[in-house]
């Protein structure tokens, strides 16, 4: 038996949300079933949350965007501890 599925066509949406995350947010809920990629040009890049560090007391920091259940994140790989570090501008969601 064959797990492939065969997809006709996909339905892309592209936004630039000027790193507005209650604007990617609100795109990412109310697109679940109208699209199938998501290209978010500007995304907002920030720090998230610090993680347990065995080396900093202040743990280390986790930088990034915007993760929904139902979304899949892809973005280029950057320096992670540096939240001003040429931040990505582009991010690509692919709906699971």
């Amino acid at each position: 038996m064959s797990d492939t599925v065969v997809v006709d066509s996909f339905r892309i949406f592209s936004q630039n949300v000027n790193r507005n995350s209650l604007l990617l947010e609100s795109i990412l809920a109310s697109s679940l079933d109208d699209f199938d990629i998501i290209f978010i040009q500007e995304p907002p890049w920030r720090l998230v949350r610090h993680a347990p560090s065995g080396s900093n007391p202040e743990g280390e920091p986790v930088i990034g965007t915007t993760i929904h259940p139902d979304w899949s994140l892809i973005v280029r790989k950057s320096d992670l501890r540096n939240e001003g570090a040429d931040n990505p501008r582009v991010a690509v969601y692919v709906h699971k």
